[in-house]
């Protein structure tokens, strides 16, 4: 399930054995990729590696969220934006880097975006992809929990791969391979408690503290983040641009990987000199 020229990183956040996967890079700024609920970093692999290959950007490292992939599991009251943020600057301590760039997807961009602001000195910028909207007093999030507990005990019961082709008809047959591959890897207890926290905590406050360079980027056709979300987040913090991404859903990287990268590469660019 390991990409050839992928590297295993195994760090310390407290008292938990966390993993990262390195996707050798450029000579540009190192990235720190947080993915979304059930997305471990064997899953985002073919988007690493477009993000390795981009001349700006430097190793690219992928967080296995803690319960997810080879990083060990947390038990139970131990998945808030908070926790996840903490494993972030204690990788990015681990490695030793300098102010490499954060980027996240879905509940990645919840948990970068709260690095960022929680430890504003470690990081360059920031780049949120499509982070949920759901929070006290808004809509619920779009997809219902079953339906991540549902994928999550098919690909144990061994029909990932075709649970991932049925459900992601457009997706390439390497994303849908390293999603069957890899989902049944993530923790139930990391899954609810994650979910729970995406109606528990407000966007919001967090993304109004995060200080530039910071990025949103959002699926023209996403029910996760829509437009008048977008333009709420662009009032809430002003100095932060908002990229729409086109032909894309909430799933962006995997609808319109092209974009994606470009606007990353685009905003590394203005980041000045590397790690």
């Amino acid at each position: 399930m390991t990409d050839s020229v992928t590297e295993s990183v195994f760090f310390r956040s407290g008292e938990l054995r966390l993993h990262a996967a390195r996707h050798p890079g450029q000579r540009g700024r190192p990235v720190v990729v947080v993915p979304g609920i059930t997305t471990p970093a064997g899953a985002f692999a073919f988007a690493a590696r477009a993000l390795a290959a981009s001349p700006r950007a430097g190793d690219v490292y992928v967080l296995d969220m803690r319960g997810r992939g080879l990083s060990e599991r947390a038990g139970p009251g131990r998945h808030r934006s908070a926790d996840y943020a903490e494993d972030v600057v204690s990788l990015i301590g681990h490695l030793g880097l300098d102010r490499p760039l954060l980027v996240g997807h879905s509940l990645g961009a919840r948990v970068v975006a709260g690095a960022r602001a929680r430890f504003p000195g470690s990081s360059a910028g920031v780049v949120a992809i499509d982070p949920p909207m759901s929070g006290p007093g808004r809509r619920p999030y779009p997809m219902a929990l079953d339906r991540f507990l549902n994928g999550l005990h098919g690909a144990r019961a061994g029909w990932g791969v075709e649970q991932a082709r049925k459900d992601y008809p457009d997706w390439t047959d390497e994303q849908v391979r390293q999603r069957g591959e890899w989902l049944g890897s993530c923790d139930e207890v990391a899954v609810v408690e994650s979910y729970s926290w995406f109606h528990l905590e407000a966007f919001e406050p967090v993304w109004q503290e995060v200080e530039p360079p910071a990025l949103l980027l959002f699926g023209d056709a996403s029910p996760v983040v829509t437009a008048d979300d977008a333009a709420l987040l662009e009032r809430v913090n002003p100095r932060a641009h908002v990229v729409a991404v086109a032909h894309s859903g909430h799933m962006i990287p995997w609808d319109n990987l092209e974009q994606t990268v470009a606007a990353i590469e685009a905003f590394v660019s203005g980041l000045g000199g590397g790690g």
